[in-house]
């Protein structure tokens, strides 16, 4: 299922692009022109409901990119949300009543979008960006957010509600914003080179930021015919100016949200630009705005490591693989993580949602017979765990803790049965935590690597 999930995802854009007898286009722009100027008479561009590259040929294209990150994330099921005011305070609508309620922001504008009208002829420059924005919504529904409306080549959504927790909310932010990366290394932009128009220069942009209960006001705007139902507050106007301080295929943080949930640092870096030709950190948001009491306001922001904390998403091993330093995938070998829950054992997915402190959480790798063969035993394996945040610091448990296990076949059966290794640890401390293991042959050279994220509230 794994590999048929990583090529759904990996040719979700393409098949957005492709239609019935769509050639691959050249990279010039006179060809580009030709085939526009065909496109009314036999329709090259649009899919079978001529809605545009075949995105929507059928109900089933829509949730293309959905399909596979929801099992990733271990989500059931299709999330068929419509664009608009969020459900949960869609009654606002036309009244004068009001609504306080915690919310995370997200905004996610198309890189160089304009650029494309300069390149491009306009019917291609509206099936490109249509064709993008559609993926960056279906990845915001995937991970279980709202799309509040599109701003010509932007996006903004929403995560949480009232009926979602907080902090599992804000952490599907992240790991939206993660998957877009994602989504464009491994699809959009491939599937962008294989239509003949250059990539290079597209990406995404990320803010996001998470406003408390006290900092988020509901209401509707305008009037009864003429209304729409939003969030004011400062943190919704950050998110917006984050994403337009962020760089190409990078997401920016505010402050807010990098407190709530304790974010680990190691996760998180400064934004540099260049200045008088050497690099410099950009600490606060921009602009940076005036108190009454005459003070600089310096709202602190942080760039997401991409790299680093791609380790922790829970797409298959050989796809972090080929992104990241410290994971490694081999055949046979897997590592995964089970929460109890009201009693019941679940494969818990890294990062996928957020635990009770309390939770019994077991991991457990698993060897396959025939991931031995030919292989000298005994392996070595190594596991560590890290606790991320100020109450395991402040406990002091703020310290990695290490161990150690061999790989050894079993004499009665002479390895022919799976080889199974269990931790059991309980989830103590609110943030985030990570269990990594690594398993090395006799040569000591590295074998297998693999780790979890468990998000604790």
């Amino acid at each position: 299922m794994n590999k048929k999930n990583q090529e759904l995802f990996r040719s979700s854009f393409e098949s957005m692009l492709k239609s019935d007898g769509f050639a691959t286009l050249e990279k010039s722009n006179k060809v580009l022109a030709e085939a526009v100027r065909r496109a009314d008479s036999v329709h090259v561009f649009d899919g079978a409901d001529g809605s545009g590259f075949g995105l929507a040929q059928a109900d089933a294209d829509e949730y293309t990119i959905q399909r596979p990150i929801r099992e990733w994330f271990g989500k059931t099921g299709i999330n068929t949300g419509n664009i608009g005011a969020h459900p949960d305070f869609e009654y606002l609508d036309g009244t004068d009543a009001v609504r306080k309620h915690h919310i995370t922001t997200v905004f996610i504008d198309i890189k160089n979008s304009t650029r494309l009208s300069l390149r491009y002829d306009l019917m291609v420059v509206r099936k490109i960006k249509n064709s993008i924005l559609r993926a960056a919504s279906e990845t915001v529904r995937a991970l279980d957010g709202h799309v509040h409306r599109f701003m010509g080549d932007a996006l903004m959504a929403y995560f949480g509600g009232i009926s979602q927790d907080r902090e599992s909310a804000c952490m599907a932010a992240i790991n939206c914003s993660a998957m877009l990366r994602l989504l464009m290394d491994e699809s959009i932009g491939p599937g962008l080179l294989k239509q003949g128009i250059e990539p290079g220069d597209i990406g995404f942009r990320v803010g996001i930021d998470y406003g408390g209960d006290d900092d988020v006001l509901w209401s509707s705007y305008g009037y009864t015919d003429v209304s729409e139902v939003t969030a004011t507050s400062f943190f919704v106007d950050a998110a917006a100016k984050l994403q337009s301080m962020a760089s190409k295929d990078r997401a920016m943080l505010g402050n807010n949200l990098v407190r709530h949930l304790d974010f680990p640092e190691m996760y998180i870096g400064r934004k540099t630009e260049m200045q008088n030709g050497k690099p410099v950190e950009v600490q606060y948001l921009r602009p940076n705005y005036t108190l009454p009491d005459g003070n600089s306001h310096n709202y602190e922001i942080h760039e997401l490591k991409f790299k680093d904390f791609a380790k922790l998403l829970p797409i298959p091993l050989d796809m972090r693989e080929g992104l990241v330093n410290g994971t490694k995938a081999h055949a046979g070998i897997s590592f995964k993580a089970y929460s109890q829950d009201t009693h019941l054992s679940n494969e818990y997915k890294s990062l996928s949602r957020c635990v009770n402190k309390g939770t019994r959480i077991f991991f457990q790798v698993h060897i396959e017979a025939h991931a031995l063969d030919g292989l000298r035993l005994p392996l070595r394996g190594e596991w560590t765990r890290k606790n991320h945040g100020q109450e395991a610091v402040d406990d002091g448990m703020g310290h990695d803790e290490h161990g150690t296990f061999d790989v050894r076949p079993n004499a009665a059966n002479r390895g022919r049965e799976a080889k199974v290794y269990n931790w059991d640890r309980e989830a103590k401390y609110r943030g985030i935590h990570t269990m990594e293991v690594r398993i090395f042959d006799t040569r000591n050279e590295l074998m297998f690597a693999d780790i979890i994220g468990i998000h604790i509230r």
